[in-house]
């Protein structure tokens, strides 16, 4: 009869505690670097853990598929994978954006942001920051979410989505418990996403902040798909100063980030 490591240990209750979070974490972290499938045995080992720790763990992931058991040794399950490569384009993005990013900076003397959409919640996020260097300036933490419908990088990141996608996110705004703060007008809307198509830059003044204009352009891939958004924050009176200056920069860094991706500047003409 085969028996299994698990066999000879009991595991402790869980405590949900940032504790176990951490060790629920750093076991998943162990078991992607091995490049075999790992024992009980091993990773109690080789974490310092005591096995019935382990065990109830690996159990929880497991169940999850984020890791699998096969005669009691673990290996990354589907659920990994589906983390991972829904994970590394944003990494990606944000290493190659990075120095375009502290580029336009610079030479805006603004805060250049890099967003993306986060389907699954309709708003975007902003995966890197670059803050400019002047005392009065647009001011945001990485991670932090905005909605798409009234920011310069939401619409950017719409006015690429298929319709049916934008008109089932409109319908879920329409649905939300809450009167939407700025309103959304449909018609107003729906132009403003042609107009962005058509400049290839989006522009707002102070819709979703009061005191704060947004620039973003586009970021493509090689087949043309939109990957993200490159935008600037400014204080909205410096934005009515230098505007054209400001989005010359923005569009010229968004299309020397899409080269970057693959995308050529005929591509990107023709959109």
């Amino acid at each position: 009869m085969e028996t299994h490591e698990e066999d000879d240990a009991t595991p402790e209750r869980s405590h949900h505690s940032p504790r176990s979070l951490l060790r629920t974490l750093n076991i998943l972290e162990h078991v992607a670097r091995q490049p075999d499938a790992v024992s009980l045995t091993q990773l109690s080992q080789d974490l310092g853990l005591p096995k019935s720790s382990v065990l109830g763990m690996l159990r929880t992931l497991t169940e999850y598929r984020y890791l699998e058991n096969a005669s009691g040794r673990y290996a990354l399950g589907p659920s990994a994978h589906r983390l991972a490569v829904a994970i590394l384009p944003g990494f990606s993005l944000v290493r190659i954006a990075r120095p375009v990013l502290h580029e336009l900076a610079d030479r805006s003397g603004e805060t250049a942001l890099l967003a993306i959409l986060d389907e699954e919640s309709g708003r975007l996020v902003y995966m890197d920051i670059c803050e400019s260097e002047r005392v009065v300036r647009y001011t945001v933490p990485v991670g932090t979410t905005r909605p798409l419908y009234c920011t310069a990088a939401g619409r950017v990141l719409l006015a690429w989505q298929p319709k049916e996608w934008v008109e089932r996110y409109l319908e879920a705004l329409a649905a939300g418990p809450e009167p939407l703060e700025p309103p959304l007008r449909p018609d107003e809307f729906w132009a403003s996403l042609e107009k962005v198509r058509r400049e290839m830059v989006s522009i707002t003044q102070g819709e979703y902040i009061p005191e704060v204009a947004g620039i973003a352009a586009p970021i493509f891939d090689r087949e043309g798909g939109i990957v993200g958004a490159l935008a600037l924050g400014i204080p909205i009176e410096r934005s009515k100063a230098s505007g054209a200056r400001l989005i010359k920069m923005t569009l010229d860094a968004a299309r020397g980030l899409s080269a970057d991706y693959g995308h050529t500047r005929a591509r990107w003409c023709g959109k």
